[in-house]
């Protein structure tokens, strides 16, 4: 949301909520902020220091009782106007929504929560009472099949049969898919060479912006809001330059036809465009010196080292030697306070050319390798890894790696080899070749954007719509 519309509301002032309102001279202060443990002791610390205020607690997408009972055990239950947000869907761009819940696979997968089925559900709901019901739901995973079910149950509450289903039925959508995401647990460790990937990967994309923004720390948009980066980012990032000088010198076509105005509708014509051409220089600037950054990146050996271990890996190959000690050698320079792009919520330098070693860093290489060698990982070179991280960040993530192992991102060769009900040795090897995930030199397939290898959650999607029954009217 535009700041300018919040202001035209009554909105003095944002903050973000590690550092409050402060001393500010606010009489209100609203906070929207998750049912979190830790975030909502947080705001108990500050309603305690702003005594005098009012105070608004708004619990986003819910109200529950853990948020309430956490107020309540601070003190703070009574001096606070508690409510709800229900925001089920936040539109990040023209085709994308998101629930903007990024613990919710941890929630699934770790805590056994189920609540984030729920809230899927109703924002699917919101979506149908907006555009009909979908005449399909098809879908890959267990919490696929809840989900279908909760939208079941919710459509059944609103006191629609059978025959009422057929005059609801949507002529927008042709089918629902969903797929969990331990269905393809690798792609989002893979690195994308699109320009919206390199940023992403080298800055951070957060709320519709580039973190941190330029090295002025102005906003740099990362949304379909800006022809700019509209036109450039599913571009392969090698071909970024290109396009953008096309852009530049377009632009510059365009200053020069005021020189062409001759009469005055002519030069009031030009005037009308001069705010929109003014704007596009901004961006133009903008993402030239963030394609320099991220151009920087890609040109260090460190960039090129482990796109050759991802690629390595995603071919069904095992690591030489070579890229065995780059691993060893990451570990060794380990750096426990490193910024990991769209995980830290500021960024105060502009980003290394090297991506600095961090532990997110670590852990997507060895998670890899877990996930694509299987039972063909040794044992002895896992434990020995384990052990590296545990040295070089310290003993209390042995949880973190615990964890890990839990739910299937860092499983041990162990569990793999003695993995029942699986009739291939290494399942991913099987679906590289069933699904066709390796495709070379095809600006055509979705494998452009990884150096080769096409996303398994996108060849299940393109298998699933192609199933005649998808496209079957319901009868």
């Amino acid at each position: 949301v535009d700041f300018a519309a919040l202001k035209e509301h009554g909105v003095e002032k944002m903050f973000l909520l590690e550092t409050g309102a402060g001393d500010a001279p606010v009489q209100g202060v609203v906070y929207l902020v998750q049912p979190n443990v830790r975030k909502l002791r947080l705001v108990a610390e500050q309603v305690r220091a702003g005594s005098g205020r009012e105070h608004s607690v708004q619990l986003v997408p819910r109200r529950t009782l853990l948020g309430e009972r956490v107020l309540e055990e601070a003190g703070v239950l009574g001096d606070v106007t508690l409510g709800e947000l229900r925001l089920d869907a936040v539109p990040l761009d023209d085709d994308v929504v998101s629930l903007e819940q990024p613990g919710m696979f941890a929630a699934l997968y770790l805590d056994g929560d189920f609540s984030g089925i729920q809230s899927v559900a109703r924002a699917l709901m919101r979506l149908q009472g907006l555009w009909g019901f979908f005449p399909r739901i098809v879908g890959k995973g267990d919490y696929a099949q809840m989900l279908a079910h909760s939208l079941e149950r919710m459509r059944a509450e609103l006191g629609t049969g059978s025959a009422g289903d057929a005059l609801a039925l949507s002529s927008a959508f042709d089918a629902a898919v969903v797929v969990d995401r331990a269905a393809d647990v690798v792609t989002p460790l893979l690195t994308q060479l699109t320009y919206e990937g390199l940023v992403s990967e080298v800055f951070g994309i957060v709320g519709g912006a580039v973190a941190g923004g330029d090295a002025k720390g102005a906003r740099v948009a990362a949304s379909g809001d800006d022809a700019v980066y509209r036109a450039i980012r599913d571009v392969g990032f090698a071909d970024v330059g290109a396009l953008l000088g096309a852009m530049t010198r377009q632009l510059q076509t365009s200053y020069e036809s005021r020189h062409q105005a001759r009469t005055v509708q002519e030069i009031r014509s030009f005037v009308g465009r001069l705010g929109g051409l003014q704007a596009e220089h901004q961006a133009l600037k903008a993402h030239v010196a963030v394609a320099e950054a991220v151009l920087r990146r890609t040109q260090s050996d460190d960039f090129g080292a482990l796109l050759d271990i991802e690629q390595t890996l995603v071919a069904g190959a095992d690591l030489d030697p070579e890229q065995r000690a780059y691993v060893d050698r990451v570990l060794a320079l380990a750096d426990t306070h490193a910024y990991v792009p769209g995980v830290d919520t500021e960024r105060r330098d502009p980003p290394a050319p090297a991506a600095p070693n961090s532990l997110h860093k670590v852990l997507r290489i060895l998670c890899l390798c877990a996930l694509w060698r299987g039972p063909a990982l040794k044992q002895k070179t896992y434990d020995a890894w384990y052990d590296e991280i545990v040295a070089a960040f310290g003993a209390h993530h042995t949880i973190t790696l615990d964890n890990l192992a839990r739910v299937g991102l860092l499983p041990p060769p162990s569990a793999a080899r003695s993995q029942p009900g699986s009739a291939h040795a290494n399942p991913r090897g099987f679906l590289r070749k069933a699904l066709n995930l390796a495709v070379a030199d095809d600006a055509d397939d979705v494998a452009y954007a990884y150096a080769g290898y096409a996303p398994l959650s996108v060849r299940l999607l393109q298998v699933l719509t192609q199933d005649p029954a998808v496209h079957t009217p319901a009868a």
